[in-house]
Formats: C-alpha cells, sequence, structure tokens
C-alpha cells in the first residue's frame, strides 16, 4: 500500500487536511504532520519516525513537503534516500494533486509521484490568459 504523509511548516499539513476533507471527504491513507514552532529538527524527526513505526514494513511511503529544501523536505528527503524505492519526497503540490493522491489507484509510488508532481505542473493557470 502506499501512503501519503504531508509534512509542512506551520498549520500546513492540518489545513491540507482540512481542504481536503472539504472537497473530497476524510482522507484515506493520508496523514499529516506540522512542524511548529516550537519544534526542532529532531522533534520533527520523531513525529515522522513515530508515524512510519505505525505502518507495515511492505507500505511504500510518497511525503509531500510544502517548500524544496526546507526542514520537512530535508527529513523527508533523507528518508527517501536511506529508503530507495520505498519512500519517495516531493515538494510544492497544489490542491488538485492533493485530491488525485487521496484516490485509490493501482499505480507504483514512482508513478503516482510523477503524476502528483505531473498535475501540480498542469493544473496552475492564469486567468484571463
Amino acid at each position: 500500500m502506499v501512503r501519503v504523509v504531508v509534512i509542512g511548516h506551520g498549520g500546513y499539513a492540518e489545513g491540507v487536511r482540512q481542504n481536503l476533507e472539504m472537497i473530497v471527504g476524510k482522507a484515506q491513507h493520508m496523514y499529516f504532520i506540522d512542524l511548529t514552532k516550537e519544534d526542532d529538527l529532531a522533534a520533527l524527526e520523531n513525529k515522522v519516525n513515530q508515524l512510519l513505526e505505525g505502518f507495515d514494513n511492505e507500505d511504500e511511503v510518497l511525503f509531500a513537503c510544502d517548500l524544496l529544501g526546507a526542514s520537512p523536505f530535508r527529513v523527508a528527503a533523507t528518508l527517501s534516500a536511506n529508503n530507495p524505492g520505498k519512500y519517495i519526497t516531493v515538494a510544492g503540490l497544489n490542491t488538485m494533486a492533493y485530491i488525485e493522491l487521496n484516490m485509490d489507484n493501482d499505480l507504483s509510488l514512482e508513478e503516482i509521484a510523477n503524476r502528483a508532481v505531473e498535475t501540480t505542473k498542469t493544473s496552475v493557470t492564469k486567468f484571463p490568459q
């Protein structure tokens, strides 16, 4: 099973959770972790590791972070580098991508990550053109 872990600063992850709940209902196989101003990097790593301990060994994880290169991204990217093929990290997704991530599908972890990035790219627009 592919699980999606949304990680971000302040209330980012909780905001994504609430946003999805309004649009599509309770998110399936998605988990939300916020880095608060009281947390240091070790506290964030602890939150993530505690969540991962509750997953099955066969589970794959897509980490979806708010900002490329920031602390949540670095924690997730380190885990992904240490667990190639089992964990992948993406950053900067939008609501359309999160909606798709909430849908059940038979895609591989790599395909899910690629689709989320592509959806974000193609759903950004300016109006009027």
